[in-house]
């Protein structure tokens, strides 16, 4: 057996230590050792795997600086995970030294290997200016780029450059791509697409359903749109108690408008118990952030 072989062999013995096959239990410390050996032999998946283990603590000590020389290797290698991630790292400065040059060396390989992850990197490269010179045409010719390939911020970001520039019936294609695939900034812009009838024909009901697909994600905006929609009854029956829900699941996010608005509502007992302790909690979070409305009411309360 020589060495290649040695390493694909050690590799599968790795994988078989963590498979949980017949209810065994998985052996992460095992894996790590049989895939070190591989990897010193040269094998990339072994390498990488490594890389995981030592980035996320399984089977050995948490060592961002490990995960970074094992996916190094890997990378140079060709692995195209690993040479998106050690790029990731050299923009963060995990596991390395902070470099935007090396990082912007290590995403152009990640993105000639058509990752859209990486292209969708290289225009946040060029809106920063991160290593680069800021360019807002080459940031939205990478984000374009990777919005074709099916990248869903790109593609939100693609649809709201359509939008603010009243293009409607573009932006309203492209966020739709992208919140079918999920994403709750979309799916939120969607909502009010269907709000104000752009890029199609206003639909509360719809309205109402993007802000709770969005609002269920922890999106405080939709959630304090659905809020609103509950409490006038706006694509979904009117529900005072689901409105408080709503808005208080904007102000745990932290808005400060859904801080007053709740406060205002335990303060009343409207869709929730009365509780007045509660109450002047949420004022004061909201007067912290500068509300007026909500500063004039704690002034209520030390008169």
């Amino acid at each position: 057996m020589n060495n290649k072989e040695r390493a694909e062999a050690l590799l599968r013995m790795g994988e078989s230590y963590i498979s949980g096959e017949n209810g065994s239990p998985k052996e992460y410390a095992r894996a790590v050792k049989v895939w070190t050996e591989a990897a010193l032999l040269g094998n990339v998946d072994a390498q990488y795997n490594l890389g995981v283990c030592y980035n996320n603590g399984t089977g050995v000590k948490q060592d961002n600086a490990e995960a970074a020389r094992w996916w190094t290797m890997a990378a140079r290698q060709g692995d195209a995970t690993a040479i998106f991630n050690i790029a990731l790292f050299y923009q963060q400065g995990v596991g390395v030294k902070q470099d935007y040059a090396e990082s912007l060396k290590w995403m152009k390989l990640a993105a000639g290997q058509n990752d859209p992850d990486a292209i969708y990197q290289l225009g946040l490269f060029y809106e920063n200016g991160w290593g680069v010179e800021v360019d807002t045409e080459q940031m939205m010719k990478y984000y374009l780029s990777a919005a074709e390939k099916g990248h869903p911020k790109a593609q939100d970001i693609i649809g709201m450059d359509y939008y603010n520039k009243g293009l409607y019936d573009n932006a309203f294609e492209w966020l739709q791509k992208s919140a079918e695939q999920g994403y709750a900034e979309a799916q939120f812009h969607i909502a009010r697409c269907y709000h104000y009838g752009h890029g199609v024909e206003q639909n509360p009901t719809e309205e109402a359903q993007y802000y709770q697909k969005a609002a269920r994600q922890g999106h405080s905006d939709a959630q304090f749109n659905l809020g609103y929609c509950y409490l006038n009854g706006v694509g979904v029956d009117e529900n005072i108690e689901m409105a408080a829900q709503c808005f208080k699941m904007a102000a745990t996010a932290g808005d400060a408008e859904s801080q007053f608005i709740t406060a205002y509502f335990l303060e009343n007992g409207i869709g929730c118990d009365n509780d007045a302790e509660e109450a002047r909690y949420w004022y004061e979070k909201s007067a912290e952030q500068g509300y007026k409305t909500a500063i004039e009411k704690l002034k209520e309360y030390l008169q």
